[in-house]
């Protein structure tokens, strides 16, 4: 739990004034290209290291004593385990260190002699109260804000998407996959590791209260046995956020246990306590997929950011009515199979709905009756005002389903693009959702297709499957909200 000191708040550990990395090898290079992509500036920068001059055309010093500062706000420990005690002990001795990032692995998760190097890390630790940490066994912070990252791949730009991950490897595909996939963007990413001393909690409640992060991505192996009471305090935590929280567990099989201890030596909880947590808890559970924690994070950020933009508080969803748009009737039918048996509801038009439909346009070819097909009139202004009037019967979720166009310079291409807008314009102007299913496989085209559509602010998502889903948990939070009554921003 945070102290009542200046560390409260942990900002300088997401925008620290100064780094030190002890000591400087090649595995470290990593950090100094990040932090070079992101601007940090290198004159604040201090590599201790009693073999190298310089490394990547930085200065290093030959030991802790040699650097011209006093108060280190962010120390980066990549030592051998067997030195990580001794040179804790002679830094916090010598210099003030706000925070410390323990990049050195090989502890808790590995053998017994680990586990107590963990405990001696946290003696220590406990010593020096002015003084928090994160890892052992993580690769770090990244903080678009603060200049810092431990890749040069990740973007440079702020977002709103917080990630709290005991895993360095699913930390960063998520920051990768997430920014090429669907255009995602971060407030601040911790790869906290073995939480020998900061817990998931405290960086949970400093996200809570980030004016910069609007929805929080985590993901738990679980508790160190250095912290036992966590558990309870987790769900404290949990109970009182404002923000959406969706939560990935890894370790939810026997098997996958064991695979927990050998990754961070972390104590796997009970099925059924975790069960009650998502019971008790506004916390939206994700599936053990990387792909659906992306799929939500893309729509619950980006849901959220559009009320953000209008200052308007968030209206979640107030049901599962649906309309799909496409251009086969085939597809269709699986369409509204699949979302039906998803717990989607596909209203079937008919009566005065369907003739008020007609009276907009009348097809010879096709449906009006949910799904729209409408093959043969992409490009014409009916397909925009049949499918507003349609969204107008107490739809919440609009899916358009479409492929690339060859030519993006035609005549066609621009009067589809432009219904696009319309009905975005539209659904968006009613608090109600519009996606576009523009399915994956390789393609110039549809490269270009995709750009130009994440580059215009739609949601795009690679398949029915992934948007189905990813509305049932916005839905789902929505409903959460108002029973323990938490509200977004």
């Amino acid at each position: 739990m945070l102290n009542s000191d200046s560390n409260q708040s942990l900002e300088l550990l997401f925008k620290p004034r100064n780094v030190v990395i002890y000591r400087t090898t090649d595995a470290v290079s990593n950090f100094i290209k990040g932090f070079k992509r992101q601007e940090f500036d290198l004159n604040n920068i201090y590599l201790i290291s009693p073999k190298l001059d310089e490394f990547m055309g930085i200065k290093c010093y030959k030991s802790i004593d040699d650097i011209p500062i006093e108060t280190i706000d962010l120390l980066i420990l990549s030592i051998r385990r067997d030195l990580l005690i001794q040179s804790l002990q002679e830094i916090l001795s010598k210099k003030k260190v706000k925070f410390i990032d323990i990049f050195t692995a090989g502890t808790g998760e590995f053998d017994d002699i680990g586990s107590e190097i963990e405990r001696k890390i946290k003696e220590i630790l406990d010593e020096y109260k002015t003084t928090r940490s994160i890892g052992p066994n993580c690769m770090g912070i990244y903080s678009p804000r603060g200049k810092t990252a431990y890749y040069s791949s990740f973007p440079v730009e702020l977002g709103n998407i917080g990630l709290i991950f005991q895993s360095g490897d699913l930390h960063s595909k998520t920051i990768k996959f997430g920014s090429r996939r669907y255009n995602l963007r971060f407030s601040i990413g911790v790869s906290i590791g073995n939480c020998v001393d900061l817990q998931i909690s405290d960086v949970l409640e400093y996200l809570d209260n980030d004016k910069d992060t609007d929805v929080i991505c985590v993901y738990f192996e679980g508790i160190s046995p250095l912290h036992r009471t966590e558990g309870k305090r987790l769900l404290d935590v949990l109970k009182s956020m404002k923000k959406p929280v969706l939560f990935m567990r890894g370790g939810k099989t026997e098997r996958g246990q064991k695979a927990v201890l050998s990754h961070t030596g972390s104590m796997a909880t009970n099925e059924k306590i975790w069960n009650a947590v998502f019971k008790q808890t506004p916390t939206i559970e994700v599936p053990s997929s990387l792909d659906e924690m992306i799929d939500y994070a893309y729509l619950f950020s980006f849901y959220i950011d559009r009320f953000k933009k209008l200052g308007k508080e968030v209206i979640y969803p107030e049901n599962k009515r649906s309309l799909i748009i496409l251009w086969s009737g085939g597809f269709g039918i699986l369409a509204t199979d699949y979302l039906i048996e998803m717990g989607l509801e596909v209203p079937h038009f008919e009566g005065e709905v369907l003739e008020k439909l007609k009276n907009i346009f009348n097809i010879r070819v096709g449906s009006l009756a949910n799904p729209l097909d409408l093959p043969f009139v992409t490009y014409q202004k009916e397909l925009a005002e049949v499918t507003k009037a349609a969204s107008d019967e107490d739809i919440n979720l609009v899916l358009l389903e479409t492929d690339a166009w060859k030519n993006i310079e035609g005549k066609r291409f621009k009067g589809y693009y432009n219904n696009l807008l319309e009905i975005r314009n539209y659904v968006e102007s009613q608090n109600k959702i519009f996606m576009i299913i523009l399915h994956q496989y390789p393609s110039e085209s549809r490269r270009i297709f995709i750009d130009m559509l994440l580059k215009d602010e739609f949601l795009v998502y690679p398949s029915l499957e992934a948007a189905a889903k990813s509305y049932l948990k916005l839905y789902e939070y929505g409903k959460k909200a108002i029973e323990f009554g938490k509200f977004n921003n």
